[in-house]
């Protein structure tokens, strides 16, 4: 039983979270890239994948749709 500005500010901050875990993912990548390390590649593709699926969960898309 939440009302609609816990929730607004819970998706601000997995909003905020995701994109943040999207640049180090990005980051860490292109860092690793260099020395060939798999480990670190991996990670970073992991922390890519976790902040996207944050991003989706954050509900940018629907709060889009409703507005349109």
């Amino acid at each position: 039983m939440t009302n609609e500005r816990v929730r607004s500010v819970g998706g601000y901050f997995m909003r905020f979270l995701g994109g943040v875990a999207v640049i180090v993912g990005i980051l860490g990548f292109f860092g690793t890239l260099t020395e060939g390390n798999l480990v670190g590649l991996i990670l970073s593709v992991i922390f890519v994948v976790g902040g996207a699926v944050a991003l989706k969960r954050s509900g940018g898309t629907r709060r889009a749709r409703e507005v349109a």
